[in-house]
């Protein structure tokens, strides 16, 4: 029997959880499945209670609720070798001044991001140029842990025009591109913000890309996420390569052409999913 919690995957069982909790009659299914499917919405409660029940499970969540945010992904970066701009965690402002204050020194050299733990698509996130620019970011920060969104990183900051790399990783399926500024003078670039989406440029780039997200996957198991990346300035005699800046367990669909088609290529690699473990991947329909 497979069962899905996703809501658009019907499987031979299929539960919409909504926003209750995970129930007792929920682990009995989950305990009798040969595999469970989850939305990307799952919530650490039902990641728990279906790895608890045995079965394997679709998508693998493991590193999201064991790293999370952007403090828990540097240290995963660390963890597994991968590259990324140097970074530092922060538990709170009072925490950054307070060392500052000890050192006499910033953490990076001029200019650096400085990025709030649990924001995405480009909230939360500040270009530090100067000591005035560093005091805004700063006091937003300590506005936004007074709302309850505690802890951030800085970043060292590459020059790229503002230019990220984004590669989604869906079962054995990548499907990479740009995203471009409209506006040249952008520094933080998301398509929320108007980025240009390109598939094309630059492909020896993209490649790189592709060969680090299929890294990633094998070290972490990771199989349903996107992927930042932006590449470090040539020099003589040296290739660009790709450095991580996050992963996305949410992410806009606009670049895998819409809602629609990011269902499909969902529904075909849950199906494949399957099949490698030697079952009936019939037993799952796109609603």
């Amino acid at each position: 029997m497979i069962l899905s919690f996703h809501p658009c995957l019907e499987a031979d069982v299929q539960v919409v959880l909504g926003s209750r909790k995970v129930s007792e009659e929920d682990v009995r299914l989950m305990e009798r499945a040969e595999a469970v499917i989850l939305p990307q919405g799952c919530s650490r409660d039902l990641w728990e209670a279906s790895v608890r029940a045995g079965p394997p499970v679709f998508p693998f969540y493991d590193m999201r609720f064991r790293y999370p945010g952007k403090r828990g992904q540097s240290l995963l970066f660390e963890r597994y070798d991968l590259p990324h701009p140097h970074t530092r965690r922060w538990d709170s402002v009072a925490h950054f001044r307070a060392v500052q204050e000890n050192r006499g020194a910033l953490p990076h050299g001029l200019p650096f991001m400085a990025k709030q733990d649990q924001e995405h698509e480009g909230r939360g996130v500040f270009f530090v140029e100067d000591g005035r620019s560093l005091e805004a970011a700063l006091e937003a920060l300590e506005r936004k842990e007074r709302s309850g969104l505690e802890g951030f990183i800085t970043q060292e900051y590459v020059p790229t025009g503002a230019e990220v790399l984004r590669v989604v990783l869906m079962g054995e399926r990548m499907v990479d591109y740009w995203k471009r500024p409209a506006d040249p003078s952008q520094v933080i670039t998301t398509v929320g913000r108007g980025a240009v989406i390109d598939h094309e440029g630059s492909p020896e780039l993209r490649e790189k890309g592709r060969t680090l997200t299929r890294s990633l996957g094998h070290k972490t198991g990771i199989n349903l996420a996107a992927m930042d990346f932006v590449f470090s300035p040539g020099r003589e005699g040296e290739g660009r390569e790709p450095l991580l800046l996050e992963i996305n367990y949410f992410f806009g669909r606009r670049g895998l052409g819409g809602t629609e088609a990011f269902y499909r290529l969902l529904y075909e690699q849950v199906r494949r999913w399957l099949q490698e473990r030697g079952l009936d991947p019939g037993a799952v329909k796109l609603l």
